[in-house]
């Protein structure tokens, strides 16, 4: 049986922490300017709501003038309209750098519905619940939420995104 030396070890667990730490690094996101992609495998979005689709992501600017907090609730959710639909999920002042999320609805949606949002990054992360629902009469169009990340470059990591039916006004 043949020795193996310890400078062998010591290389290869060297190598194998180097390419972790490697891979770590990829799986994120440096924010410094507010024209970079967001699109990528730290963004998870689950849930399945008839007549609502997760359309993208992206890292932007916070647009001017700023989004307003959802006003609503579990037992009153706000009412979205035709066309755009744009709700700031923390505190948003113009120009941050921010995660831009973006829903489209159709004319099949039907009821109130919960979005949760988690941001996780080295400054500017958290989480997030809004409750919407469909005008009285049916209409289409989109939700934009804008995660304002902060004013300083930060390291992002992940974003998970869920989405679904409430019943009466419970969301579970």
């Amino acid at each position: 049986m043949e020795r193996i030396s310890g400078r062998v070890i010591y290389g290869v667990t060297a190598a194998s922490i180097v390419a972790l730490i490697a891979g770590f690094a990829m799986a994120s996101i440096s924010l410094t300017t507010t024209t970079q992609n967001a699109s990528g495998n730290y963004v998870n979005a689950s849930g399945a709501v008839t007549g609502v689709t997760y359309t993208s992501t992206v890292l932007g600017a916070t647009s001017n003038p700023a989004p307003a907090a959802s006003t609503g609730s579990a037992g009153a959710p706000q009412v979205v309209v035709a066309g755009a639909n744009a709700f700031c999920a923390n505190t948003c002042t113009v120009g941050d750098f921010a995660q831009i999320v973006t829903y489209t609805f159709t004319t099949s949606m039907t009821g109130s519905i919960q979005i949760s949002i988690q941001v996780t990054a080295s400054a500017g992360g958290g989480a997030a619940t809004l409750y919407l629902k469909q005008a009285g009469t049916a209409v289409a169009g989109t939700i934009v939420l804008t995660w304002d990340v902060g004013s300083s470059s930060a390291t992002l990591t992940a974003v998970t995104l869920g989405l679904q039916q409430c019943s009466g006004a419970t969301c579970p």
